[in-house]
């Protein structure tokens, strides 16, 4: 599929994804290309944020870019109750699509990830999860502050996103766009990366307290499957609640 895709380099962020579904429709639930390893990331994913979470049955969550609903119908089948918002219709239609073959009830919204807090949700949700998504937001603090808005007073926040480093810029934009092209070209911009003190602090001063961060590696097996670790040098994810 990769070879199909066009370089995406210094658009908006949402036309980015637009501009791949377009040009690969089947995207986001391909057993191939550049968004086949979300769903090895999501198994690691899921896991951790059920373990830290206590489960999700029952629970109002809230998934921030989410893209073509990977994250969301693996909440939505372990019994929360899942809202999906993003910024690319294109994605939507298809998460809408998936969802609706596999049976399952998510309610999908055209929003951003810096205009959760305006009013459009008069509930507040148990939890909310942000993977993928931090890095590509245009404003880090309008977003948190968003985030915070919309969460439940002690509830939790879910992250994953990728380290300001020399090893993160080498391997997920270098080698991943540029040298195997198993990313499209310009998908990621290394000055929206996060570091995870930097991170921590935004958090802070958004009414959300940092519990816990662990790193994320492919297993040395060859298998493809993603392991937690404590090398927060790459991909790191983790979770905050809300105190105030």
């Amino acid at each position: 599929m990769s070879d199909r895709l066009p370089r995406v380099g210094g658009l908006p962020e949402p036309d980015k994804y637009e501009r791949l579904v377009q040009a690969a429709p089947d995207i986001w639930w391909s057993g191939a290309g550049p968004f086949a390893g979300l769903h090895e990331l999501n198994v690691v994913r899921v896991e951790y944020f059920s373990r830290v979470f206590g489960g999700f049955g029952g629970k109002r969550a809230l998934d921030i870019g989410c893209g073509g609903g990977i994250l969301a119908e693996a909440l939505a089948s372990a019994g929360a109750v899942v809202t999906g918002v993003d910024p690319s219709e294109k994605s939507l239609e298809v998460a809408r699509q998936h969802a609706k073959r596999s049976q399952l009830s998510i309610d999908y919204r055209l929003a951003t990830a810096e205009t959760l807090a305006s009013g459009t949700f008069p509930d507040r949700f148990d939890l909310v999860f942000a993977v993928d998504v931090l890095e590509h937001v245009d404003e880090l603090d309008r977003t948190l502050a968003s985030i915070a808005a919309v969460l439940a007073p002690g509830g939790g926040l879910g992250f994953l996103t990728h380290n300001r480093t020399i090893a993160a810029f080498l391997q997920l934009i270098w080698e991943e766009e540029y040298v195997h092209h198993t990313m499209p070209e310009g998908f990621h911009d290394f000055a929206r990366f996060i570091t995870p003190d930097d991170l921590t602090a935004a958090l802070a001063r958004n009414g959300m307290v940092v519990q816990e961060m662990q790193g994320i590696v492919r297993a040395d097996d060859g298998s493809g499957r993603r392991v937690l670790t404590a090398d927060l040098t790459v991909t790191y994810l983790g979770w905050a609640l809300r105190t105030r």
